[in-house]
């Protein structure tokens, strides 16, 4: 560890499996400053190409008819316990936020992997942010993310897509720790 407390956090940050994960969960108002994270991420041009939506409990039912269906469009031959399986993923983990990107795919200054990764900037800070406030979290994503089926069960936007979920809760055992391979990580431009 080092003496600089954002270092620390930076580095002990680990994704929490989602099967040990429990309630309680953020509260509305440590939701809103994850958001406020999310939104303190580098944006030039301030075009805020991603959002988040929370899934309540009331309609991870729909979220798992979509992932059925996104199953079944996806491979016509599965079978029923793989079907179930896909939908079952809509109930992991006590708090699901969807995060939806809405790329400019056309704009003049700011390029669309500029914009991506003002996305992957707001989510590490939602994840960084969960940690410091003592919840676990874990991003998951898949076929069932990018599925239209899926984007149409959630309502998206024609020019939105669905990138990932963030699943987060109060983790009920450490998680592994990962290993630290920097093998090839820097190199110099020689």
């Amino acid at each position: 560890m080092t003496d600089c407390a954002i270092i620390d956090a930076i580095l002990a940050r680990r994704s929490a499996s989602p099967r040990f994960l429990a309630d309680p969960v953020p509260s509305s108002d440590e939701l809103a400053l994850l958001v406020r994270a999310a939104a303190a991420a580098p944006d030039h041009k301030l075009l805020r190409p991603m959002r988040f939506i929370l899934v309540p409990e009331a309609k991870r039912v729909e979220l798992a008819e979509g992932f059925r269906e996104a199953k079944r469009e996806r491979d016509p031959g599965t079978t029923p316990e793989e079907i179930e399986q896909a939908g079952q993923k809509a109930f992991r983990g006590p708090m699901l936020l969807a995060v939806v990107l809405r790329i400019v795919r056309d704009h003049p200054r700011v390029s669309i992997s500029d914009q991506m990764i003002t996305a992957g900037a707001a989510i590490e800070n939602v994840l960084l942010s969960a940690a410091a406030l003592g919840y676990g979290a874990c991003l998951r994503s898949g076929q069932s993310a990018t599925s239209r089926r899926v984007r149409e069960t959630m309502g998206l936007a024609g020019d939105e897509e669905l990138a990932a979920f963030l699943i987060l809760g109060t983790p009920t055992r450490e998680p592994k720790p990962r290993a630290d391979d920097l093998d090839g990580l820097l190199t110099v431009w020689e």
